[in-house]
């Protein structure tokens, strides 16, 4: 009995177990210890974006002969500009008629079970239900779009860590990045490159995607316009906001522009609205995000659906946003550490590899 060995398929699934065990464990761990310092850690991952996405206006400040603070200083002003005037623009469009808003994608609700009712001939009832769990899901989701939009109204003191964590790595972001490596050791090297590559990734992804959101949310808002939509300031605004959330927000954005729509000019102005959102979106698809975003910050779209999941479960609206930036960013760490270790890069932004040169080619020197 001593010498009895358990069968290789039923030591080979043991192992892969425990192993699946230990790693959803610390999964689990994780989340809940994200959840736990959420009031922290999520300043800190927000002033990071805001960091990223106006550290080229302090770096050519620098570069001019400001010294450190002032540009942080400067830089501090115009987002706080930005916030002040985007909370304007929003208390503008959508909190000032807010009531008329909500009441227009109501009617816009009925008129379209009207209409399946009228298509199907029949009663269902169950569509009564699914009117009031819109209704609701609705009335969260929109303020869900105002706590993201209007984030120093909703959230102080997030916006004030957030703010004060960006003015200090805009002012030490060297420094601390020196304190971080030194404490590194051996892998200060692999640390260095991995943390630049996911600053570079960071920006490049806010960037792009805020470019992405502003031409989303002009054209599907002159679409408004042009069709004579109400509120067509409020669709433009509630589009871009939602642009930051990938994968669903634009699909509830051109929703709720095509529920306006049906509510005040009947289903062929919906119609019309619907293609409109499709357009703006296949350009946004096929020709704005391989441009401005590039296949480097690109992500499958089930990472993306499962990212922006759970930083809702984690975090919230703002959990939903800023769950794929720092996907993004820790896939390009990952490559970096994967190259250093001898594997080849996988993902998206990996260098492809190179082939093995020919046995009786002697590799060129490099020149230092």
């Amino acid at each position: 009995m001593s010498d009895w060995q358990p069968p290789r398929t039923l030591d080979a699934a043991a192992g892969y177990s425990w192993r699946l065990l230990a790693i959803a464990g610390a999964v689990v761990v994780g989340f809940f210890a994200f959840s736990l310092f959420s009031p922290v850690l999520v300043p800190l991952v927000l002033g990071l974006v805001l960091t990223a996405v106006i550290e080229p206006l302090s770096t050519r400040l620098r570069g001019r002969g400001w010294n450190a603070s002032a540009a942080a200083g400067v830089c501090l002003l115009v987002v706080l500009a930005a916030v002040a005037l985007l909370i304007w623009l929003v208390f503008e469009a959508i909190v000032g008629p807010w009531d008329q808003l909500s009441n227009q994608i109501v009617d816009g609700l009925d008129r379209l079970i009207a209409e399946i009712r009228n298509r199907i001939d029949d009663d269902a009832p169950g569509l009564d239900s699914v009117r009031d769990a819109f209704g609701s899901f609705a009335g969260f989701a929109f303020r869900g779009v105002l706590m993201v939009v209007g984030i120093a109204v909703a959230l102080v003191a997030t916006t004030f860590l957030s703010l004060l964590v960006m003015f200090y790595f805009l002012k030490d972001g060297p420094s601390i990045w020196q304190w971080v490596l030194g404490h590194a050791a051996q892998r200060a090297d692999v640390t260095d490159e991995a943390g630049r590559a996911m600053w570079d990734r960071l920006r490049d992804f806010m960037r792009g995607t805020a470019m992405v959101a502003a031409v989303d949310g002009l054209g599907i808002g002159l679409g408004a316009v042009v069709l004579g939509v109400p509120s067509a300031a409020a669709i433009g605004l509630i589009t871009f906001a939602l642009a930051f959330i990938p994968f669903f927000g634009a699909f509830f954005a051109g929703f709720l522009a095509c529920l306006i729509a049906l509510a005040d000019g009947g289903l062929s102005t919906a119609l019309w609205m619907a293609a409109v959102v499709l357009l703006v979106q296949q350009v946004e698809c096929n020709l704005l995000q391989p441009l401005l975003l590039g296949k480097s910050v690109s992500l499958h779209p089930l990472v993306v659906a499962l990212g922006v999941i759970a930083g809702g479960v984690v975090a919230g609206i703002l959990g939903m946003f800023l769950s794929i930036p720092v996907i993004a960013a820790g896939a390009a760490a990952v490559n970096v550490i994967r190259r250093r270790n001898g594997s080849p890069a996988t993902g998206p932004g990996s260098p492809p590899a190179s082939p093995p040169p020919p046995p009786d080619t002697a590799a060129p020197a490099v020149s230092r």
